[in-house]
């Protein structure tokens, strides 16, 4: 499945508000960080255009041809 750039700015938009919400209630409950906050994050550097360009051109070099 391959993401437009309108619904890839959308979902990366989506991923940072649910960053600074996490991160928001992490200060305000310390115990509340089981990992989800850094998941969010990973996804947010594998979806940002630059990283997807990256990833697309390791792609193709792995393909027999």
């Amino acid at each position: 499945m391959t993401l437009d750039s309108r619904e890839l700015k959308f979902l990366i938009r989506q991923i940072d508000e649910y960053i600074q919400v996490t991160e928001l209630m992490i200060r305000k409950l310390a115990a509340m960080d089981h990992g989800e906050l850094a998941l969010a994050r990973n996804l947010r550097t594998k979806l940002s255009p630059a990283k997807q360009t990256e990833h697309q051109r390791k792609n193709i070099a792995k393909e027999p041809g």
